[in-house]
């Protein structure tokens, strides 16, 4: 075969190969390592920390060093631990509303992977290395040299170094409100109200200081600001969303602070309206608000609690004006002491002195002086002060007469307060009032009531009652009378109350007749038992038009509070009647319904309307709510939220359909019922119904009611057309053996006699039957067949052919 022939190799410049051929063997530069810091820009040193010293602590000269966790793990416990301290530092320093506080979502993290938060309590990490192992990758080492945020040993644990100046970055919002004051409010408690001691001396100037909050301040060092100041090491990022007490979420700081003044306006409004206090904790005067400010904080307290009590803007201002009254009676009883003492004293200065115990003449003497330098000519030296004595003095008025009383005060008002003065004045030339001698009847002693010129002596003019000024703060209060309008009258009440315990009996007396006590237990159409001596009622009464009072939406007197709550196109959807008999126990702590939206907390979309037809007691089992529970994620009980208002008959009671509630156990001797009535909203065209507590599918029908038997004396009389008059004793006289007689039926549990008619065979009477109260029994034969042996003669009546 022929050889092919070998193809020509390409002809390449020698440069090019030799070119080639260097760049072929060059190595690739190793790349410059990493220096490994160990000092902060302010020359702290930092070290890394071993599992050992994490899991056991270090103190002493670590204190002094800022510390580096390589171990993602490790590292994003610390950040669950900075994310709890930081939310609840942010949740103390916003104001409470309601009594609960803001939550803060806070979420540490750093860009090498480490990850913690306070939301579920357990650090993760973003990159799960479990995660890279299940793709095929490897995984990554520790890296010890990295920089990640530093920390610190803090009392013997580490700590976020920088958490300090973290914690200074949240600026506390200023209020004046704490739990312990919602409280106060929330009971109707007033320290001043109930303190007779303290509370009505210093009632205006008590004010509210707010407790101390929990201290989350952490000192500043020198350490913690070269790890917040260091350039090579990065801060943890945080990141946060604030949640409010009504269930709204913030991304931003500023505008969560926008919504708290919100809160607060309303904190305020409710606190003045509702418990009477003023800005800053200061009590308020008992006046009654309008109706319009009434319905204002109404509405702000059930969107805030889930609550409104009609007339609760009233309650403290009863309490209020009591003290008010005693306050005004303490100040009134010391302005009339003060005004006695005043008197008292002014009385003592005209009263006479003796003038061997005394310096200063009494009243008398100065008018018996003044007469006598009267009847002598004006002394013009100024030496004749210096030289009277009081001796002198009495021996020129020994010649005066005595004049009347009245004349007597006239010169003591106008004398001086001593002898001297009054002679220095004369001798001055100042004109002194001279008084005519008035002759006295010598046998009688009397002064005579003419004048030297004939004329009759005017009388004492009336004296005029004092005026009395009152002191400050003793303004009476106004009038109280506690308003109505929303509630029932008295005649509505008494005839719901009528409705409800004639439907009791109608029920009960059907049960007892066809026996259905084990079906009571699991509930009928129209009763069903709630717990133990507790039954919901749905009476056909209130269908009726004498009960529009109730189920009319344009006459109930309440629907102004249901038009602000759910709209004016609120619907009556379900009525009814709660019976609570005496002896009943507490009820399970419940809502009657569940949020319409899981996810995202929604507005009151159906209220209950309890209206009781007693006096609301602590004994006789009011009804007990958990205020804040029907916003969505606090539904469970707490202690601190409990409330239970006491409220007259009539009051009606509103509370959004989510709030939790309960009964209390009723140790009265009394019957407690209550109306209920539940509105729903209308959205979109339908309006809420409740399928699962009023529906009559769930339970037995009852049927129609058993006719309720009359009393045994009237069955009789009614049985005993021969003589109706005549008594019982003298017509069972008249039955003898083989007289034709009616027996009763007796249908009761463990008793079921259907009784009839029948022929009395035999007559038991028992020893001793003169005496009183003796019971005769008949043995009787029933006509239709059957025998009964010792029948009692209450149940025994001769037939109407006998």
């Amino acid at each position: 075969m022929p050889r092919t022939p070998k193809k020509a190799a390409r002809y390449e410049p020698p440069d090019f190969v030799h070119a080639k051929k260097k760049k072929a063997k060059k190595k690739p530069a190793p790349k410059p390592k990493k220096k490994t810091i160990t000092h902060t820009d302010d020359g702290v040193p930092i070290v890394n920390a071993s599992m050992a010293q994490i899991r056991k602590g270090l103190s002493g000269k670590a204190a002094t060093q800022l510390v580096r966790i390589p171990q993602v793990a490790e590292r994003s416990k610390f950040y669950v631990e900075a994310a709890e301290i930081i939310g609840e530092r942010e949740s103390h320093a916003l104001p409470y509303h309601g009594g609960r506080m803001w939550k803060v979502e806070v979420k540490v993290s750093d860009d090498k992977g480490a990850y913690g938060d306070n939301c579920k309590g357990k650090g993760r990490r973003s990159n799960n290395n479990d995660d890279d192992e299940e793709d095929g990758k490897k995984k990554k080492k520790t890296n010890y040299n990295a920089l990640t945020p530093l920390f610190r040993w803090y009392r013997g644990k580490l700590e976020l170094a920088t958490m300090p100046h973290i914690l200074e970055s949240i600026e506390e919002v200023e209020h004046n409100q704490s739990k312990a004051k919602w409280a106060r409010g929330l009971k109707n408690i007033d320290v001043s109200d109930d303190d007779s001691s303290e509370g009505e001396e210093d009632w205006d100037d008590d004010k509210y200081i707010p407790e101390a909050e929990k201290n989350f301040t952490m000192e500043i060092s020198a350490l913690t600001t070269s790890a917040y100041e260091d350039s090579s090491h990065p801060l943890p990022d945080i990141r946060r969303v604030w949640i409010s007490p009504d269930m709204q979420r913030f991304q931003s700081r500023k505008s969560a602070i926008a919504h708290v003044e919100k809160l607060t306006k309303k904190d305020l409004l409710i606190d003045r309206v509702m418990f009477g206090v003023g800005h800053n904790g200061v009590r308020l005067r008992p006046v009654k608000p309008t109706r319009k400010l009434a319905l204002e904080a109404g509405e702000a307290r059930f969107v805030r609690d889930g609550l409104w009590v009609v007339g609760q803007e009233e309650v403290w201002i009863a309490k209020r004006r009591e003290v008010y009254v005693k306050k005004q009676e303490k100040l009134l009883k010391a302005q009339e002491e003060q005004q006695k003492d005043d008197s008292t004293s002014a009385e003592g200065g005209e009263k006479a002195i003796d003038t061997e115990s005394a310096e200063v003449p009494s009243a008398s003497e100065k008018v018996k002086t003044s007469v006598t330098k009267s009847q002598e000519p004006a002394a013009t030296n100024d030496n004749t002060k210096d030289d009277v004595t009081m001796e002198e003095v009495a021996e020129k008025v020994d010649t005066v007469v005595a004049v009347s009383s009245e004349e007597v005060e006239k010169v003591a008002e106008s004398s001086s307060p001593s002898v001297e003065d009054g002679l220095d004045n004369q001798s001055s030339g100042e004109s002194s009032k001279t008084i005519t001698p008035v002759e006295s009847d010598a046998s009688t002693g009397d002064v005579p009531t003419t004048t030297t010129d004939g004329k009759p002596k005017a009388e004492n003019p009336p004296t005029k009652p004092k005026r009395i000024v009152r002191a400050p703060g003793t303004r009476p209060p106004p009038e109280f009378v506690p308003s109505t309008h929303y509630c029932l009258t008295q005649a509505q009440i008494d005839k719901c109350s009528v409705a409800c315990n004639e439907h009791f009996e109608k029920v009960m007396d059907t049960v007892k007749a066809r026996s259905l006590y084990h079906e009571l237990a699991d509930g009928f159409d129209i009763m069903r038992e709630r717990g133990r001596g507790r039954y919901d009622m749905e009476l056909s009464a209130f269908e009726e038009k004498d009960f529009s009072f109730l189920t009319d939406t344009k006459k109930a007197a309440w629907m102004p509070i249901i038009h602000k709550i759910l709209g004016e196109d609120a619907l009556l959807v379900h009525k009814g009647c709660f019976l609570s008999l005496p002896g009943s126990e507490s009820q399970v702590y419940h809502q009657d319904g569940l949020h319409l939206n899981k996810k995202v907390h929604k507005p009151c979309h159906a209220v209950n309307v309890f209206i009781p037809l007693i006096d609301y007691e602590m004994s006789n089992g009011p009804t007990e709510f958990c205020l804040g529970t029907h916003y969505l994620g606090r539904e469970n009980f707490v202690k601190e939220m409990v409330y239970t208002p006491c409220v007259t008959a009539g009051t009606p009671i509103i509370f959004d359909y989510r709030l939790g509630h309960r009964g209390l156990k009723n140790v009265s001797e009394v019957t407690r019922p209550v109306v209920y009535l539940t509105y729903s909203a209308v959205k979109s065209g339908k309006e809420f119904r409740d399928e699962v507590n009023f529906s009559r599918k769930r339970y037995k029908k009852l049927g129609d009611f058993v006719e309720k038997k009359l009393p045994r004396g009237e069955r009789l009389k009614k049985r005993r057309k021969v003589n109706p008059a005549a008594s019982s004793q003298e017509q069972n006289a008249c039955i003898g053996v083989g007289s034709v007689v009616v027996v009763e039926s007796r249908m009761w549990p463990g008793v079921n006699k259907e009784g009839g008619v029948g022929r009395v065979t035999n007559i038991h009477i028992p020893e001793g039957s003169e005496a009183e109260g003796f019971v005769k029994k008949y043995d009787i034969t029933y006509v239709l067949g059957g025998k009964e042996e010792m029948v009692e003669e209450e149940y025994v009546s001769l037939s109407v052919d006998e």
